[in-house]
């Protein structure tokens, strides 16, 4: 049974947003994921939009379409926007391709056709290191709640204890990583991480062409690398016509978390990843 909150609801053990029904979270094993399709997946507030944003000029200077990023991206498949009359699978299912597939559900209730890929069917996995996207998190909830004028979200203290319990929209981080990065030998996936791309963006783009089968020129790749720097990416998104969209950037760095997170909480997230991802090979740069 359902029970849901003022920030999020449960359902099969998992906590979600509102604007994600349990009517849409049964319907998503069964959404036809075409062969062409290119998926995002990730927990909130890990660097998707940026990724996405990637994804959209290496297909623009590819020719392979025509459409701006708003709107090629209908926001996450499982959310009903305020904008939107219908949950973002079903926007999805009338859109030419190529299409692109955003989701932060975990793998157990993505469509069969990401969790169980078959044929050309392409899934990329963003992650960022946990302190940072809780920090992320904390942050872009308190925007969204101004924008949307709901009430002030917890303070940090509140939040990062939540955060580490598992008790913040789309559950537990760890369980929700750990259940992708199960398919991290699969071909049909690539696993990107946020530090990484931090550090070398140009080789980041390459490595995404490569994987997306999109054949560029060194010139056109560095180009749209320099057009996906932070800097570059915000002032992309200040221009959107979505609102939730204006406020997603906010500093884009690594080790923010270290202005936000007292000695105790920081040894609080350790132990906590400490137990969930030691031995998985799933590990993270925090700085």
């Amino acid at each position: 049974m359902a029970v849901r909150s003022r920030e999020f609801w449960a359902y099969k053990e998992t906590h979600f947003p509102p604007n994600v029904t349990k009517e849409t979270l049964e319907a998503l094993p069964d959404f036809q994921i075409r062969d062409d399709d290119i998926v995002v997946a990730s927990y909130p507030k890990a660097g998707s939009n940026w990724l996405l944003g990637i994804v959209c000029k290496l297909l623009r200077s590819a020719g392979k379409t025509e459409e701006s990023a708003d709107s090629l991206l209908t926001g996450p498949m499982e959310m009903t926007l305020p904008t939107a009359e219908h949950a973002g699978y079903v926007t999805l299912a009338a859109k030419p391709s190529p299409r692109i597939v955003k989701t932060h559900v975990p793998i157990s209730f993505a469509p069969r056709g990401v969790s169980k890929p078959q044929n050309q069917v392409k899934v990329l996995v963003m992650m960022r290191n946990p302190k940072d996207s809780a920090v992320s998190y904390y942050h872009f909830n308190r925007r969204l709640c101004q924008v949307a004028g709901l009430a002030e979200p917890p303070v940090w203290k509140e939040y990062a204890q939540a955060f580490v319990g598992g008790k913040v929209k789309y559950g537990d981080y760890c369980d929700h990583v750990l259940g992708w990065w199960q398919m991290w030998d699969d071909p049909h996936f690539l696993f990107l991480k946020y530090e990484d791309m931090k550090k070398d963006l140009l080789s980041s783009v390459k490595t995404i062409a490569t994987f997306l089968e999109i054949a560029l020129d060194e010139a056109t790749i560095a180009a749209i690398a320099e057009e996906s720097t932070f800097n570059r990416m915000k002032e992309d998104f200040g221009r959107s016509k979505w609102p939730t969209k204006r406020i997603i950037p906010r500093k884009g760095i690594v080790g923010d978390w270290k202005n936000w997170l007292s000695p105790d909480e920081s040894k609080a997230f350790d132990s906590w990843c400490e137990g969930k991802l030691s031995g998985t090979g799933l590990n993270f740069d925090f700085e």
